[in-house]
Parts: structure tokens; C-alpha cells; sequence
């Protein structure tokens, strides 16, 4: 049975999105969905002192006093939502900044463990890319005036790289990027919004290619 769950939703930078799971026990589950360097299910089972001090900080912190919702003043901050499970009964308590400080402290306690080593990968996430797609390489055409070594360090946290110019006489280049941090679907939604760039798509094995 679930004990502790705490899910973290996306920002407008590049905050960790992920659900970190604690169950009766100590099993632990943590499914990373973008800006993190565990994306995909992952599992690890905590030591009986680590778990038992989780569950009595959420008993001392008296959780169910607390709002299930605490309104934000900083919109940018990433939405967290905590949730305790005890005989039977849950609480959640959803926000931003504007959550007590005990709770903000069960927060940094759950981040510890998000944050430690000693993980096992469950599964990897769906890319449901079609077959000859290349997931870590994206062709972008920039716009002509865009130098690409410049453009490219504002990807950096993606691990983005240039890895070569395709056609001498159009700006068009492959990328390669870490799929790790980034879900290859969403790298390409973000390249397509970028004002600097016309056009991208997958890279393909050369046999795919149309």
C-alpha cells in the first residue's frame, strides 16, 4: 500500500518533473518525465531506519492540520503535490511557495531521497517514434543570420550538441541531445517553438530517409 507520494509538475524552466513513491515497507518508485537524469520507472527499497523517520516526520508535522491547497505568489515555481496515506485515510496538500514551512521541510526530505543514489531502472519511457528514427538526432533548419554555435548553448542542460551541417548552401544542421533529460517528442515540440528555428524533424537511418 502507497504510504507517501510526491509529485512535482513542470515549471517555466527546466524544473524536475517526476512522482516520487514511497510504500508500507520502503519500496520506493520514482518515475521521471523530463529534466531529470532518470527518466522512466526506477525502483529502490529504503533501510527500515530511512523509512520509519519518513513516516514519523509526516505523524509529527500532525499533516491532516494543513490546506489542501496554498495559493502562490511566485507563478513560475513548479506546482507540488504531497499526499500521506494512513489507515485508510489520505491528505494532500497542493502549491508553490506559499506552503508552511513543515511542510516545505517534508518536501526537502523527499527530495533527499529523489536525489540519492542507488536506483534500478524498471522501464524505460514509450518513444513510439516510427522505425529509422534516429531518437537523439534532429535535423533543424535556423534562420540564415543564426550562428548554430551560439544558438546551441541554450541547450546546453538538454545536452545539446552540433554534430554537423547537412547542405553547404542552407543553414540546416543535425543536433544530438541527451534523450535521458529530454523525451525525444518533447525536444522536438521545443526545438519547433524556438523564433530561431523554420523547420525540425528526426534525423532517419539513411535508408529511411525520403
Amino acid at each position: 500500500a502507497k504510504r507517501v507520494e510526491m509529485k512535482k509538475e513542470p515549471c517555466f524552466g527546466d524544473c524536475p518533473v517526476f512522482t516520487l513513491t514511497i510504500y508500507e515497507g520502503g519500496l520506493a518508485t520514482y518515475e521521471g518525465e523530463r529534466f531529470t537524469d532518470r527518466i522512466g520507472l526506477f525502483s529502490k527499497q529504503l533501510n527500515d531506519g530511512a523509512y520509519r523517520h519518513i513516516i514519523e516526520a509526516f505523524d509529527a508535522a500532525n499533516y491532516w492540520q494543513f490546506q489542501n491547497v496554498y495559493r502562490a505568489q511566485v507563478p513560475d515555481l513548479p506546482t507540488v503535490t504531497i499526499t500521506y496515506h494512513k489507515d485508510g485515510e489520505s491528505k494532500s496538500v497542493k502549491g508553490k511557495d506559499g506552503r508552511p514551512e513543515a511542510v516545505l521541510e517534508l518536501e526537502s526530505m523527499l527530495d533527499g531521497i529523489a536525489n540519492s543514489e542507488g536506483w534500478t531502472r524498471l522501464s524505460a519511457p514509450e518513444s513510439n517514434l516510427p522505425p529509422g528514427t534516429i531518437a537523439d538526432e534532429i535535423i533543424v533548419q535556423l534562420m540564415d543570420e543564426v550562428d548554430p554555435r551560439v544558438w546551441i548553448i541554450q541547450y546546453a542542460k538538454q545536452g545539446g550538441a552540433i554534430k554537423e551541417r547537412i547542405s553547404p548552401n542552407n543553414n540546416y544542421w543535425v543536433i544530438t541531445y541527451d534523450t535521458n533529460i529530454i523525451p525525444p517528442q518533447e525536444m522536438l515540440d521545443w526545438l519547433r517553438r524556438d523564433n530561431y528555428v523554420l523547420g525540425a524533424e528526426f534525423n532517419k537511418e539513411v535508408s529511411t530517409r525520403n
